[in-house]
């Protein structure tokens, strides 16, 4: 395990397209490099380019464990010195309590996930994670309407579960101005 205390949570979130993925996967090649015992961890419905990794849009990847729910957290971690979760949405608060217990125990926990829903409202995770993260990156992508910074995640395909799996052709990034919750 990494040094007692030293266990802590960061939060890589915003919307689609942004390149959270591609950050949480950049930090933890770089715990591998520095010869660290590294867990990748995702959501099992998430599984649009592969079963066992996380990949992120244009193809890089690393080994994953899937979990169901978020009390599966602390078990699938093992004795992994950083644990990297992508897809944090998909997942109840259950995950942020475990990443709670992942910290105490001096691990280091970087968690990526889209933190406002289709409709523009907070998944109740991020939230939580936001408040326990002692390091939060917000990412922004470009509009796809207007080419302008986008915080929003617009849904183009009418269904109304508030998790769809999905990636280009079924949500786009968009700002402020170009978003429509309505859709």
């Amino acid at each position: 395990m990494t040094e007692k205390g030293s266990g802590r949570i960061e939060l890589i979130c915003g919307p689609m397209f942004a390149g959270k993925t591609t950050i949480l996967l950049k930090r933890l090649a770089a715990a591998q490099n520095r010869g660290l015992e590294v867990v990748g961890i995702k959501p099992a419905a998430e599984n649009r380019y592969s079963d066992d990794e996380i990949v992120t849009h244009t193809g890089e990847a690393i080994s994953a464990t899937t979990i169901t729910t978020g009390d599966s957290l602390v078990q699938a971690a093992g004795q992994a010195e950083v644990v990297g979760i992508d897809e944090a949405h998909f997942f109840d608060v259950a995950l942020a309590d475990g990443c709670r217990i992942l910290a105490k125990r001096g691990v280091r926990v970087i968690v990526a996930g889209v933190d406002l829903d289709h409709h523009g409202k907070p998944f109740e995770v991020m939230v939580r994670l936001q408040q326990m993260a002692v390091g939060v990156m917000p990412l922004t992508a470009r509009c796809a309407i207007c080419n302008k910074p986008a915080r929003y995640t617009q849904r183009l395909i009418a269904k109304d579960d508030r998790i769809i799996v999905g990636g280009a052709g079924e949500y786009e990034p968009r700002c402020g101005n170009c978003f429509n919750p309505f859709a």
